[in-house]
């Protein structure tokens, strides 16, 4: 990829992830055009998922990658009740907020933000647009769902309309992870905020990204870059 590397630390982020650092790459603040807000999986790196989406990238786009304390964003299972996993819940939200605001420092706004991430990460951006809804230029969830018990899926909605922002829900078929009742009780929280989700299962896949996934997100990146 092209263009910065480096990064700052999140200082006003509070509870366990306060002052991780916040990684910048792609291109620089004057050039940018639009942004990509991404979360790495529990076990992985800012660097790592930096290096994950690539082939995604495009000329114009900033990246903006939130790093958890020790790899990890929440101690618990997404499927526990949601209490469980506080406070660290609260702090990655407030990390995916830092990544958000530090785009909108560079003039870029929600509609030209596309968020993502892979697996805890994806539970992590699914759960800021969950309680900061808006016209984001895109979101994608994958190899995850919202976090959350059963039962709380059941009984959320989203307290604001999405206004048509795209969502991808994306997951294999073969994903010891993901249970499909989850993915679909996601979908109707975001599709009863107005969100346009796009849910695909995947054949013959595991725990991963597919080239399917990338292209998608690399369409709602040029959506982006022309507004």
């Amino acid at each position: 990829m092209t263009g910065r590397d480096s990064g700052r630390t999140m200082d006003a982020v509070s509870g366990p992830h306060a002052g991780q650092p916040l990684l910048a790459a792609g291109a620089p603040a004057l050039a940018a055009d639009a942004a990509l807000v991404v979360c790495h999986g529990r076990g992985a790196t800012a660097q790592g998922v930096v290096n994950l989406f690539e082939p995604v990238y495009r000329h114009g786009l900033a990246v903006l990658a939130p790093q958890a304390e020790r790899s990890r964003w929440y101690p618990r299972s997404a499927a526990a009740p949601r209490t469980e996993n506080e406070p660290w819940l609260s702090s990655s939200v407030d990390c995916v907020a830092a990544a958000c605001e530090a785009a909108a420092e560079i003039g870029i706004p929600p509609e030209q933000t596309v968020l993502a991430g892979f697996s805890q990460g994806a539970c992590v951006v699914a759960e800021y647009v969950r309680r900061n809804p808006d016209r984001y230029g895109g979101l994608a969830v994958l190899s995850a769902t919202l976090p959350g018990s059963a039962t709380e899926l059941e009984a959320t909605d989203i307290d604001g309309s999405l206004a048509a922002t795209p969502v991808l829900l994306g997951y294999g078929a073969e994903d010891p992870y993901i249970d499909p009742s989850r993915v679909a009780a996601t979908a109707q929280i975001f599709e009863r905020a107005d969100a346009a989700v796009d849910e695909r299962r995947y054949p013959e896949t595991g725990h991963e990204v597919t080239d399917d996934e990338f292209a998608a997100i690399g369409a709602l990146l040029e959506t982006a870059l022309e507004a």
